[in-house]
C-alpha cells in the first residue's frame, strides 16, 4: 500500500495546477492497476496454455504498461495520460492477432472477448482528461474507435480473420454494429456524466473560493473581535467596579425608599382613618350646637364652618376609598355576570334615567368574566352615571353599552351623545384626582379618576375619545383573571382557606386539630370572606379530627358562634369531608346535630371529589328551577 501511494505521486511536484495533480495520480494508479492485472493474466495463461507467444507478449505488455509512470516522473504528464487512454485498445488488438497464430484449436469467443476489452477501455480518455483538453481526449477516443472498427480488417490482413480460419457464422460481422453502437452509447453517457461532474466540480471550486474569501474575512474579523474583546474585558473590569459601587448606592437608596414608602403609607392610613374620628366628632358637635344662641354674623361663620367640615369629611372618605382600591389588587376574583351587574346599576339609576328620558342601546357579545366584581360594578356605575350627568340638553340622551372580546381581555365601551370634553385642552388632566371640566352640574371630579385607578388595579387599561358638543366614548379593557380556581385567602400550617371561582365554592382545609386561638383566627377570616363575597357553596375537609387539643368551654362557644355566623349568611350547601380513619368516636351524634342545625344544607362525604360533584349537581338543579320559573 505504501508503494502504491508513493508510486501514485510520481510527477506531481512538476505540475502547479492542483486539478492536474488529481489526473496524474489517477494515471499512475491506472498504469499500476493495468500492469498488475496483465501480469496476473500472464501467470494464468502460462499455467493453462504454457509459454505461447501471446502469453509471452502479455508479460511484455505488463512491463510496458508502467511506462506512463516514467513519463510522469519525467514531467511528460500529457503523454503519459494519452498513453494510458489508448494503451489497452492497442495492446488488445495486437494480443488478439498473436493469440490466433499458435492456437491449434480456436473458439469463436476469442473474437468477442478482445472486443469487450476494447469496449471497456474506451472510457479511459474521460477518466484521465478534462473536457477542456479536447485534442487529447478526442484523439484518444478516435484511436479506441479505430481499433474497434479495424478489428476484423487487421485480423484479415494477418490471415487470422474469422472466416479465414474456418468459422462459418453468417452474422459474425453484425458484431461490429453491436459493439460500435455500444461504444457510442458508453462514450456518450460517459461524456454527459463528465459534463455534469465537471460543472458540479466548477461550482464547488467557486464555492470553495468564496468560502476561502469569507474565511479570510472571518479570520480578520476574529482578530478584530479578539482585539475588541481585550478592550471590552478591561472596560468590563472598570464597569464592574463602578457597578458594585452603584449597586451599593442603589441598595441604600432602595432601603430609604422602602422606609419612605412605609412612612407615606402609614401617613395615608393616619390621614384617612385616624382623622375620621375627630372629624365625625366635630360634625356631631356641630349638629348638637344651639344655633339660636349665635349672632347673625356667627351664624354665617358657623354655616361656612359646617360646609368646610363636611368637605373635609368627604375628602377623607375619598382618600380612604382610593387607598383601599390601591391595596385591593389581590382581591378575590369571582365570576362576574355583566348583564346582572348592568341590570343592578340601571335599577339604582332608574330615577335619573326616567327623569332625563335616557335611552340605552346594549349589545353584550361577552357577558361573563372572572375579575373583582365590586370593582367592575364601580367602573360601570361611574361611567354610566357620568354619561347621564353630562348629557346634552339639545338632544335626547342616548347611551350605547357594548362588550366584546379582544386579545388583551374583555372590552367595555360606554358611548354617549352628551356635551363631550375638549381632549386637546384637558387630555393630560382627564383622569386626575378632583379634576372637573364642567361646572354646570354637581360633581367632585372623582369618577374618572376611580375608573382609571380601578381598571389599572385589575391589570387593564382605559382609553377615551371625545368631541365637544358631540359626545364621548370610553373604552375599558379588563383582562380575564388567570387561575381563578385556587385563590388563597389564608394558608397556615394548621389550616388553609381558598376560593374556586369556576365552581363558586370556598374550600376550608383543616390540616390538624386547632387550638382555640387558631380556630378564632380561622373563623374570623371565613366570616370576613363570606360577608364580602356571599359564597353559597362551602367544602370543609377535616384532616385529623374535629376536636381542639385544648377542648373547653371557650372553644365550644367559638365553634357555636362560627356555625351561627355561617348559617345566617348566603350559605346554601356545605359539604363536610372526612375520611373514615379521621372520624371521632361520637361522629354519628355530631353528624346528626349538624344536619339538624343547618336544616338539610349540609352533607357528609369521604372525598372532596364527591363533595364537589354534589355541589355542581345541586347548583345545576337550582339554576334549572330558576329558569323554569322565569318562563
Amino acid at each position: 500500500m505504501k508503494f502504491l501511494n508513493k508510486a501514485s505521486q510520481l510527477g506531481v511536484p512538476y505540475v502547479l495546477d492542483n486539478e492536474i495533480h488529481r489526473y496524474i495520480v489517477i494515471t499512475n494508479k491506472l498504469s499500476i492497476l493495468i500492469s498488475g492485472f496483465t501480469l496476473i493474466m500472464f501467470l494464468g495463461g502460462l499455467a493453462f496454455f504454457g509459454p505461447l507467444l501471446s502469453v509471452k507478449l502479455s508479460l511484455c505488455f505488463a512491463i510496458f504498461f508502467l511506462v506512463p509512470l516514467a513519463l510522469n516522473q519525467g514531467g511528460h504528464y500529457n503523454a503519459s495520460r494519452w498513453m494510458v487512454a489508448i494503451i489497452i485498445s492497442v495492446s488488445s488488438v495486437i494480443t488478439s492477432v498473436f493469440d490466433k497464430f499458435e492456437f491449434t484449436r480456436l473458439e469463436e469467443l476469442q473474437y468477442v472477448i478482445f472486443r469487450v476489452t476494447l469496449l471497456c477501455s474506451s472510457v479511459l480518455p474521460f477518466i484521465v482528461f478534462r473536457l477542456e483538453e479536447k485534442r487529447f481526449w478526442i484523439s484518444a477516443v478516435i484511436v479506441n474507435l479505430t481499433a474497434l472498427i479495424l478489428f476484423d480488417p487487421i485480423h484479415n490482413y494477418f490471415q487470422v480473420g474469422y472466416y479465414q480460419l474456418g468459422f462459418t457464422g453468417p452474422n459474425y460481422y453484425f458484431l461490429n454494429v453491436i459493439f460500435i453502437a455500444s461504444f457510442a452509447i458508453l462514450n456518450g453517457s460517459t461524456y454527459f456524466l463528465k459534463i455534469s461532474f465537471e460543472n458540479s466540480e466548477n461550482k464547488n471550486q467557486d464555492l470553495i473560493k468564496a468560502l476561502s474569501l469569507q474565511q479570510n474575512e472571518v479570520l480578520k474579523a476574529n482578530a478584530l473581535i479578539n482585539q475588541q474583546r481585550e478592550l471590552l474585558e478591561k472596560e468590563n473590569f472598570n464597569l464592574n467596579n463602578e457597578l458594585v459601587a452603584k449597586n451599593n448606592q442603589l441598595v441604600q437608596t432602595n432601603e430609604e425608599l422602602i422606609q419612605h414608602n412605609n412612612d407615606l403609607q402609614q401617613f395615608s392610613y393616619t390621614v384617612s382613618h385616624n382623622l375620621r374620628g375627630p372629624v365625625a366628632s366635630l360634625l356631631g358637635l356641630m349638629i348638637l350646637a344651639d344655633k339660636s344662641t349665635l349672632t347673625e354674623q356667627n351664624k354665617t361663620l358657623f354655616e361656612h364652618l359646617q360646609k368646610s367640615v363636611a368637605t373635609l369629611d368627604t375628602t377623607i372618605k375619598d382618600l380612604s376609598n382610593i387607598i383601599d382600591i390601591r391595596n385591593a389588587i389581590s382581591k378575590i376574583k369571582q365570576r362576574v355576570k355583566v348583564k346582572e351587574e348592568l341590570d343592578q346599576i340601571l335599577l339604582l339609576l332608574q330615577k335619573n334615567i326616567d327623569d332625563n328620558r335616557v335611552e340605552f342601546e346594549i349589545s353584550l357579545q361577552e357577558t361573563d368574566l372572572y375579575s373583582v366584581r365590586p370593582m367592575i360594578n364601580s367602573i360601570l356605575y361611574n361611567l354610566i352615571s357620568n354619561a347621564i350627568k353630562y348629557r346634552s340638553e339639545e338632544r335626547k340622551p342616548l347611551i350605547q353599552i357594548r362588550s366584546f372580546r379582544t386579545s388583551a381581555g374583555i372590552c367595555f365601551q360606554i358611548q354617549d351623545n352628551g356635551i363631550g370634553i375638549d381632549l386637546i385642552k384637558y387630555k393630560e388632566k382627564i383622569f386626575g384626582l378632583y379634576k372637573r371640566f364642567h361646572t354646570h352640574v354637581d360633581g367632585k371630579g372623582l369618577g374618572l379618576f376611580l375608573v382609571k385607578l380601578q381598571t389599572e388595579s385589575l391589570g387593564g387599561k382605559v382609553d377615551i375619545e371625545s368631541t365637544p358638543g358631540v359626545g364621548s366614548k370610553i373604552s375599558i379593557i379588563i383582562p380575564n383573571a388567570t387561575n381563578p380556581d385556587h385563590q388563597i385567602i389564608m394558608d397556615k400550617e394548621w389550616g388553609k382557606l381558598y376560593y374556586d371561582a369556576f365552581v363558586n365554592t370556598t374550600f376550608v382545609i383543616w390540616k390538624r386539630a386547632l387550638h382555640v386561638s387558631e380556630f378564632k383566627e380561622f373563623f374570623q377570616r371565613c366570616v370576613e370572606f363570606n360577608n364580602s363575597h356571599h359564597c353559597p357553596n362551602w367544602i370543609a375537609e377535616i384532616k385529623k379530627g374535629t376536636k381542639a387539643d385544648d377542648d373547653n368551654e371557650e372553644y365550644n362557644l367559638a365553634r357555636l358562634a362560627f356555625a351561627n355566623e355561617m348559617k345566617r349568611t348566603a350559605l346554601k350547601r356545605l359539604a363536610y369531608v372526612i375520611s373514615k380513619e379521621n372520624e371521632p368516636a361520637d361522629f354519628e351524634l355530631y353528624q346528626k346535630q349538624l344536619i339538624e342545625f343547618y336544616q338539610g344544607r349540609i352533607k357528609f362525604f369521604k372525598t372532596i371529589e364527591d363533595a364537589l360533584q354534589w355541589i355542581l349537581t345541586e347548583s345545576a338543579k337550582e339554576k334549572a328551577t330558576e329558569l323554569s320559573l322565569l318562563k
